[in-house]
């Protein structure tokens, strides 16, 4: 085109090598590609299945008339609340445009090009791109057979040039959570110069069912962490971009909020975060609804003959016998999305989101059509 300038000599080698920003099928993609998602099942992205809190929706409507303001940089009234929860301290908490910007700015904080990371997998497709930027030293450990987080092999992977650590429980996508002995020996077992970042996205799914309390064993690190969690899956807020962090020290606190823009957390996510932290009986009610389903959903494809991961979250994982990719596309050709593992190794792996008795029961009998 005319007066366009090359603008790649402008741009860093690992950043055009670094894999592009994948375009989730979110329901409005759906739409712009033609299809008609009323008739479209989406149990491909980990969303709730349920709506928001009706506290959280009022929240949003009695401050519509707010968003011509700036949001709270700090989110101060929110920090209130994890405070009280969690006894810690206010300048530990740190607030993001969901919990991926917070876990980006974990990478930013830590890690200089050349340096290592320490990753296990198969994982979230966005720690990838993530690292990508710093031609880091990946040292990826993969996940056993079993779908559990290789403890020893991530132990072990631990170098002299690693910096941070990355730490995902419970697993996306196979589900599987990290038990009490082995965040022990990992929290023990990272060395004290390491940033050790745990990724608990699933974190209220965890604990409900029956669980070990990540944070509380991250007291007893001597060494820098940071834990991460999102509004975006038990409080059912994909939508909103709220997630938070907190962190071992405030000076680690202050350098992640750093990261961060200043009006990251819109005002409408805000009031919408509080009524969700504070509606304890309506969380109650998606974890309870979502472990039927799950169990449901794990049972049907157990009597497809397939072999799924037990899991604690809203998905269940599975391998088939087809390419994961075909059978998404297949599936979607009856009505319902799907998701495919994306590392390599993994090609006939499938995930499936948790939905309700009736999208599970609807979503078993396509998949039973496509692999038969």
């Amino acid at each position: 085109m005319d007066g366009v300038r090359n603008s790649s000599p402008y741009i860093r080698q690992a950043l055009k090598e670094a894999p592009n920003k994948v375009d989730p099928p979110t329901d409005g993609v759906l739409r712009y590609q033609g299809l008609d998602t009323s008739k479209i099942l989406n149990l491909g992205l980990n969303e709730c299945c349920y709506p928001p809190s009706p506290k959280v929706i009022e929240a949003m409507q009695q401050n519509l008339s707010a968003v011509n303001l700036y949001p709270d940089a700090q989110c101060p009234h929110l920090t209130d609340i994890i405070t009280e929860r969690t006894g810690i301290e206010r300048d530990r908490i740190v607030w993001g445009n969901g919990s991926e910007e917070l876990l980006k700015g974990a990478v930013d904080l830590s890690l200089s090009p050349g340096q290592g990371v320490v990753l296990p997998v198969p994982t979230f497709w966005g720690y990838k791109s993530m690292i990508a930027a710093f031609e880091a030293n990946v040292a990826e450990v993969e996940n056993l057979a079993d779908g559990q987080t290789d403890i020893d092999g991530v132990l072990a992977a631990i170098h002299e040039d690693t910096k941070i650590v990355f730490l995902i429980t419970p697993n996306n996508p196979s589900g599987r959570m990290i038990d009490q002995e082995g965040l022990e020996k990992i929290v023990k077992g990272v060395p004290e110069d390491i940033l050790l970042c745990v990724d608990e996205a699933y974190y209220d799914f965890g604990l409900h069912a029956g669980g070990p309390n990540v944070l509380d064993i991250l007291k007893t690190r001597r060494g820098p962490w940071i834990t991460v969690f999102t509004f975006s899956k038990a409080y059912a807020m994909a939508g909103m971009r709220i997630g938070y962090a907190i962190c071992s020290d405030p000076e680690l606190a202050q350098a992640l909020q750093k990261t961060t823009c200043v009006f990251n957390v819109p005002i409408l996510a805000q009031h919408a975060g509080e009524a969700a932290l504070l509606d304890l009986e309506y969380l109650d009610f998606i974890l309870t609804e979502i472990a039927a389903g799950r169990d449901q959903l794990y049972d049907g494809l157990v009597k497809l003959g397939l072999k799924p991961f037990p899991s604690v979250t809203n998905f269940v994982s599975t391998p088939v016998s087809m390419n994961g990719r075909d059978c998404m596309k297949a599936m979607l050709d009856k009505g319902v999305q799907i998701n495919a593992w994306a590392d390599p190794g993994y090609e006939n792996y499938i995930r499936i989101t948790v939905g309700t008795q009736a999208d599970n029961a609807t979503c078993l009998a396509a998949l039973k059509e496509v692999l038969s």
